[in-house]
């Protein structure tokens, strides 16, 4: 079914998802060092005779990054990085280029934008509706010339249906939910005293 969407709502929320992506801006500069870590250990796991023990899993960074800093919360980075996810579907589905702007860098933009103009021309419409999502974790990060970049692979559940002009449906099963899996890059510049995590990458599986 077609969705509707208060944009006081929507305003408070981006100012939400702002706010929260520079708080969690602040354990940037420990990326570095966590893959340092993560070096070090795979390092140490292989003997001399060749044999290999199980290395640290990818699935728990939270183990790693504890190790350099007790106060960092995974978890809670995850959560915002959820609703960041479901918040951008949606912008995206609804056409919602202001909000896409505050959450999204120019080339994650400009795709988006061409699409959203294409959708137009046809005189189509794109119905989204978000079940939730399975699973979302870390699975790459790094920090280079002063910018901090995280991917986070995410395994969600949606319906997703485009309409014609008549209602007639052009793709997608409105009675169907198809499993996506995205990978999508988050990054932020550490050398700012106001981070502000926003999406450059995107990719499916």
């Amino acid at each position: 079914m077609n969705e509707t969407t208060d944009p006081t709502s929507q305003i408070l929320l981006v100012a939400i998802f702002a706010f929260w992506w520079a708080m969690l801006g602040s354990w940037s500069p420990l990326l570095s060092r966590w893959i340092e870590e993560r070096a070090k250990r795979d390092d140490a796991s292989t003997r001399p005779n060749g044999s290999m023990e199980p290395a640290p899993s990818v699935d728990t960074p939270l183990n790693a990054l504890r190790e350099i800093d007790p106060d960092f919360d995974l978890p809670a980075f995850l959560s915002g990085a959820k609703s960041a996810y479901e918040a951008i579907l949606r912008a995206y589905a609804d056409g919602d280029i202001p909000t896409l702007k505050r959450l999204v860098e120019a080339e994650v933009l400009d795709a988006f934008e061409r699409e959203i103009a294409e959708r137009r021309n046809r005189e189509e419409t794109l119905q989204l509706t978000f079940i939730g999502t399975r699973e979302a974790k870390v699975v790459d990060a790094l920090e280079e010339d002063g910018v901090a970049e995280i991917v986070v692979r995410y395994d969600s559940d949606v319906v997703s249906v485009t309409r014609s002009a008549d209602d007639a449906v052009v793709a997608g099963d409105p009675l169907q939910i198809v499993e996506v899996i995205d990978y999508w890059t988050f990054a932020c510049e550490t050398r700012s005293t106001k981070r502000n995590w926003k999406l450059i990458a995107t990719e499916g599986e």
